[in-house]
């Protein structure tokens, strides 16, 4: 699958997994995606389980899924972020 000019969402929230957020977010900026952080709220930090922080792009109230090809759900508490996603 070509992923070049595909849209990435990557949720984030308190104590995210950090693997499940980093390694995706490079790996899909790499093969080119346009890859966003959305979380609660925009331009919040919010620290993974070991404290790494990540900022949010978006705001989960102010995207939709048709903003997105795909989306990354990370564990910890970020799958309570796409709860808040437009659809």
């Amino acid at each position: 699958m070509e992923l070049s000019g595909k849209r990435a969402a990557i949720l984030v929230e308190q104590a995210y997994q950090e693997l499940e957020v980093w390694y995706p977010f490079y790996r899909l900026r790499e093969a080119g995606c346009k890859v966003t952080l959305v979380g609660p709220e925009a331009g919040q930090s919010y620290p993974s389980k070991l404290g790494y922080p990540v900022k949010s792009d978006k705001a989960a109230k102010d995207v939709s899924a048709d903003d997105f090809d795909l989306l990354v759900i990370p564990g910890g508490y970020a799958p309570t972020t796409s709860a808040g996603m437009r659809r």
